[in-house]
């Protein structure tokens, strides 16, 4: 698939919200750096695995800057419980896409933080329609250097025991 960008809707063009050429809401990532090229490897590696890890639409190489990569839109699930506290129905739904997509991803040794969970939202009394894992930036398997040596990993508030305490951290990390 091919995804033509439009300007991006917001300044910052290095993680854009931007439209394609059906004027529909994508995501465009590009900087030198190695979580933008670890991500691409992470959703290569597991976005035909499962429906519930946001794919990798496109990756776009330029002659003058970093290789693009282009993600399908969604809205943050924390954000959207906190406007309206989620129903018993929706709880269920939303952990049934997560622990399907967790269990890929710790099948193979990969591990994720909570506001990794995005959402679309749905149409016919459905609040959402899908609900995909994505963000993986800093997903590194579980037998890394980096999760044997304690590294800190993820946002703070979200870090386990193990990982506040530089300790080494895994798949366990999730639960």
């Amino acid at each position: 698939m091919s995804v033509y960008l439009a300007m991006p809707l917001d300044k910052s063009y290095a993680n854009g919200i931007c439209r394609n050429q059906n004027k529909e809401k994508v995501v465009a990532k590009t900087v030198d750096h190695f979580r933008v090229r670890n991500e691409r490897d992470i959703l290569l590696r597991f976005q035909n695995r499962t429906p519930f890890i946001r794919p990798l639409l496109d990756e776009i190489d330029t002659a003058s800057s970093f290789p693009i990569l282009v993600l399908r839109y969604l809205d943050d699930i924390l954000h959207a419980s906190n406007r309206r506290r989620l129903t018993r129905q929706e709880v269920r739904y939303v952990a049934k896409r997560v622990l399907e997509a967790l269990s890929v991803l710790h099948s193979d040794g990969f591990d994720i933080k909570p506001s990794n969970v995005l959402v679309n939202y749905g149409q016919a009394g459905l609040r959402f329609e899908d609900i995909q894992l994505t963000d993986f930036e800093s997903t590194v398997h579980m037998d890394s250097p980096y999760s044997r040596d304690g590294d800190s990993i993820g946002t703070p508030i979200f870090r386990s025991p193990e990982a506040h305490l530089q300790m080494k951290w895994g798949t366990t990390t999730d639960i």
